[in-house]
């Protein structure tokens, strides 16, 4: 059931048919607004909102990716199954942001999010 199962294996299906192996994390934020508290000077707190897109911070293993071509890609359609939960998140007109982070000890790759201009989620 959707929001009481976690975890699992999970792939990451690029729009070219290309797929990363997660490793780690898989953290969604799919709000499209932040908030910012802010106290004035009487005491009182305002909020301040700010737009944002979907996205998703993403650790995968190295498994010899062209870095260039990943961060140069055109915007695609990015899909990332949970098999466990039967969730599906879908990035539509995603890229990658970030620096690439490759750790030559345990292969991870980190400090990539994946950016949308639309999200949803199906299934679970």
């Amino acid at each position: 059931m959707k929001g009481n199962d976690f975890g699992g294996r999970m792939s990451v299906r690029l729009s070219g048919g290309g797929f990363l192996s997660l490793r780690g994390t898989f953290s969604v934020q799919r709000g499209r607004q932040s908030n910012e508290a802010i106290t004035n000077q009487d005491g009182s707190t305002d909020r301040i909102g700010t737009p944002t897109s979907p996205r998703a911070n993403v650790v995968f293993a190295d498994s010899g990716i062209d870095f260039d071509a990943l961060m140069t890609a055109p915007r695609q359609n990015i899909v990332v199954t949970e098999e466990f939960t039967g969730v599906t998140h879908h990035y539509i007109s995603a890229f990658f942001a970030g620096d690439s982070d490759n750790n030559r000890i345990n292969g991870e790759v980190s400090g990539l999010t994946i950016v949308a201009a639309d999200y949803r989620s199906t299934g679970g």
